[in-house]
């Protein structure tokens, strides 16, 4: 048994990890972070004006458990990854109300750290990435970089919006084919140029 000296206080392994779990609030969810907000109908924010109105013109109206964003340009927002998932039509000048509790905000980890994963809806051929600490994670995925992640998004797109590519490989089924193709990049460190030479 190890004995730890008298008079200090030892802070306990869960006490740590408690501590290492960042929270956000409207003083500091603007600061690097990575977030994606839900759509939402004009009318959530009627009665309300904004608590905050950027440079760029984005208004932020603020509640108690998170934030409403109003906003033409979603992405890349200063130094954070905020991303929009929406039905609802884009608004005048293009204008889009989105919605994120505090809980929802991630640290914006150094761009070469590999933060985040791929996911593909299939049927609607929708490409969009994810945070590692997303509760969806399967830790299947393949994290990585910002800039990885961005430049294999728009092979998986090439790959899901187009045909031509497929015409140089036998299979049956071209959705069905797609799909083993996308999910392997997905899934592995494999580049896209390594795959094609292989299923030669």
């Amino acid at each position: 048994m190890i004995s730890l000296p008298a008079g200090k206080k030892y802070k306990t392994l869960e006490h740590q990890e408690k501590e290492t779990v960042k929270v956000y609030t409207r003083y500091n969810f603007f600061n690097k972070t990575y977030c994606v907000f839900k759509g939402a109908p004009l009318w959530e924010i009627r009665k309300r004006k904004p608590n905050y109105r950027s440079e760029s013109g984005s208004t932020y109206y603020y509640t108690k458990h998170g934030v409403y964003r109003m906003s033409n340009h979603w992405g890349r927002a200063a130094k954070c990854q905020w991303r929009l998932v929406s039905d609802f039509p884009a608004e005048i000048d293009d204008l889009r109300l989105g919605y994120a509790d505090w809980a929802d905000f991630r640290e914006n980890l150094d761009p070469d750290i590999d933060a985040y994963y791929i996911s593909v809806d299939f049927e609607t051929k929708k490409v969009s990435y994810m945070h590692k600490d997303n509760p969806a994670y399967d830790n299947i995925a393949v994290l990585r970089s910002a800039d990885a992640t961005r430049k294999l998004i728009k092979q998986i797109k090439n790959l899901l919006e187009n045909h031509k590519w497929a015409k140089y490989y036998d299979y049956e089924d071209l959705e069905e084919f797609r799909e083993e193709v996308v999910t392997r990049l997905i899934n592995s460190t494999i580049s896209l140029n390594e795959l094609r030479r292989e299923l030669v």
